[in-house]
C-alpha cells in the first residue's frame, strides 16, 4: 500500500473526528438531551407574545416604506409582457391619432449613436418609414417621437405611453 501524504492524513483525522462526534450525539447525548428539554411553560411563551406584539406596536410605517407599500398595492395599468396585438387592444383610445391612422409611442432605447423608438409595437429609428403607408419617423425623444405625413408634409408629435 502507498504511504499517505500529510495532507490525506490530516483530512482522515478531520473525517475520524466527525464521525466519533456523530456517534457520541447520536448514542449517548442525544436521548440525553431529548428527556433534558422541558415543554415550553404557557406563562414564558405569552409573555414573548406580547413582548413581541408591543415591539410590534411601536414601530409605524413611514415615508419611504409607506410609499413602497402604497405604490407595490397599485395595478400596473400597461403591462410590459403583452404582445403587440394585446397591447393595441388594451391602449385603445389612449393611441395619438392623425387622419384615422394611430400611432401607439411605448418604448425608448438611446444607444450612444441610435435613438431607437418603439412605435405600434415595432422599432424605428430616426428617418425609417413606418410600418403604416406615408409616414417617417423624424426625431425620436424620451417623452414623445414626432412623426411625418410624407404626402402632406403634416407633423403629429406622439407622448409616450407609460
Amino acid at each position: 500500500m502507498k504511504k499517505l501524504e500529510k495532507r490525506q492524513i490530516i483530512i482522515l483525522a478531520i473525517a475520524a473526528l466527525f464521525v466519533l462526534y456523530a456517534i457520541y450525539d447520536l448514542l449517548i447525548a442525544g436521548p440525553a438531551a431529548k428527556k433534558a428539554k422541558a415543554v415550553a411553560e404557557p406563562a414564558k411563551i405569552e409573555a414573548v407574545v406580547n413582548t413581541l406584539s408591543t415591539d410590534l406596536m411601536k414601530y409605524k410605517a413611514g415615508g419611504v416604506d409607506a410609499y413602497l407599500a402604497k405604490r407595490a398595492e397599485t395595478d400596473w395599468g400597461i403591462s410590459p409582457f403583452w404582445e403587440r396585438e394585446s397591447y393595441r387592444v388594451f391602449a385603445g383610445n389612449k393611441e395619438s391619432s392623425a387622419g384615422g391612422v394611430k400611432f401607439i409611442y411605448s418604448g425608448y432605447v438611446d444607444m450612444e449613436q441610435k435613438k431607437i423608438a418603439i412605435i405600434n409595437g415595432v422599432e424605428y429609428q430616426t428617418g425609417e418609414a413606418l410600418e403604416t403607408e406615408g409616414y417617417e419617423l423624424k426625431s425620436v425623444m424620451p417623452e414623445s417621437v414626432l412623426i411625418v405625413n410624407r404626402r402632406t408634409g403634416s407633423q403629429l408629435s406622439v407622448p409616450m405611453q407609460e
